[in-house]
């Protein structure tokens, strides 16, 4: 297996234990906490809240990643996530539970802003795919983890299995240590998938933070991947609830997750691919069309059988997002300082909409009964956010990456 191969898995297994581990696994642990300790749902899901210190911290690690590289950053960033998750596994108070809370919080950023610079260095010609490939460890473990770790906490109880979710984070730690390189000695060539030499692997023409930030296309792009971002704090997260609410049972409501879970991850490759023939400002643009449409599709096939067709439409634009969000920055900005300006980008998309978006859909579902008021804003969101990136226009030669790694017969002489 070549290098860069190792790196896109190592990069798998990173978003599936750390961001897969943090985000569908923190439902499994929500009943037991409650019979256990007697906290209360308010008081367990206010840690959620803490969480808005990865978005604060986002343009920091991102300059990390930067003037460090990506191995140091995401090494450093897993050991904090595992210890924060086995010191879990021992917890006997509330202030302990919304502590180390905080310190998943701290590593998590870590965990995902290296991996759009490094396999954007190396893979430019093939980015998309394996972008695509790199982050469906986060829908692989809400498809295998969950019910695994479910089982797990059924059997052996909640401890054991925040233990074995921190030795699986330290396990890739250790892994990404010794595979990780953020420079390649040789790069594949756009057209042929052969490589050469990596004489030239930062354009002048690649923006700095500083740079992009006083252009309008950065502010552009901005609003509209924040749109996109209200996927999971005012959709994701209220599905079960909304089909609850129109008389469908629990466990019935939990497929439709799994199911979106299953339609995104099959579809993340697809977008990759996506992208390198359409550029992926466009491939987003359609994604959160879709997006878009498909909640609508949802909101109005209420209870009936409708449902399940729906909600794998809405899925396979909700697959694209996750790789398209940092590939349509590469593409827009360059490679040279993509850490600093992901940073930026996600410490927005980190904390507008998880401000708002629950807020929104709670405060409408207690006024009207219904989530279909707060559906169809979604919906308009998403439509806002792909005009907007629709809006971006990308200079050619500014931020082709692809031809930073092209060489002429004079350039090999």
């Amino acid at each position: 297996m070549s290098r860069g191969w190792a790196i896109v898995w190592a990069s798998f297994f990173t978003t599936a234990f750390a961001s897969g581990g943090s985000q569908y696994g923190f439902g499994m642990f929500v009943e037991p906490l409650e019979q256990e300790f007697g906290w209360t749902r308010t008081q367990i899901n206010l840690s959620l809240s803490i969480g808005l210190i990865s978005g604060l911290l986002s343009p920091l690690v991102g300059w990390g990643v930067d003037k460090y590289g990506s191995r140091v950053i995401m090494t450093v960033s897993l050991i904090v996530v595992a210890a924060s998750f086995f010191l879990r596994s021992g917890m006997t108070e509330l202030w302990q539970w919304y502590a180390l809370s905080a310190l998943l919080a701290i590593g998590f950023p870590g965990t995902f802003l290296p991996i759009g610079k490094l396999v954007g260095t190396w893979f430019p010609a093939t980015r998309g795919r394996m972008m695509g490939t790199a982050i469906t460890g986060n829908n692989v473990f809400g498809l295998i983890g969950v019910p695994l770790m479910s089982l797990v906490i059924q059997t052996e109880g909640w401890r054991l299995a925040y233990a074995i979710i921190g030795a699986g984070v330290m396990t890739v730690a250790f892994a990404v240590w010794f595979i990780v390189r953020s420079m390649p000695q040789t790069v594949e060539l756009p057209s042929s998938g052969s490589t050469l030499a990596n004489t030239n692997a930062e354009r002048s023409g690649d923006y700095s933070l500083r740079e992009a930030m006083i252009t309008r296309k950065f502010w552009l792009l901005l609003a509209g991947v924040t749109c996109a971002g209200f996927s999971y704090p005012s959709f994701m997260t209220q599905l079960i609830p909304h089909m609850q609410s129109v008389g469908w049972g629990s466990s019935k409501a939990t497929l439709v997750l799994t199911v979106l879970a299953g339609t995104a991850l099959a579809s993340k490759i697809t977008w990759g691919l996506l992208s390198e023939r359409l550029t992926a400002r466009i491939s987003f643009v359609i994604a959160i069309s879709i997006m878009s449409s498909g909640v609508i599709l949802v909101t109005l096939a209420g209870s009936s059988v409708l449902v399940w067709p729906t909600i794998v439409y809405f899925g396979a634009g909700f697959g694209g997002i996750g790789p398209l969000m940092s590939l349509v920055v590469m593409e827009t900005f360059g490679l040279r300082n993509f850490g600093s300006i992901q940073g930026m980008v996600a410490m927005v998309l980190a904390t507008v909409p998880v401000l708002i978006g629950p807020v929104l859909a709670g405060s409408l579902f207690d006024l009207t009964g219904s989530y279909e008021t707060s559906f169809w804003i979604v919906s308009g969101i998403f439509a806002a956010g792909g005009v907007l990136v629709l809006s971006v226009r990308v200079e050619r030669g500014q931020s082709d990456i692809e031809e930073s790694f092209m060489a002429t017969d004079d350039d090999l002489s």
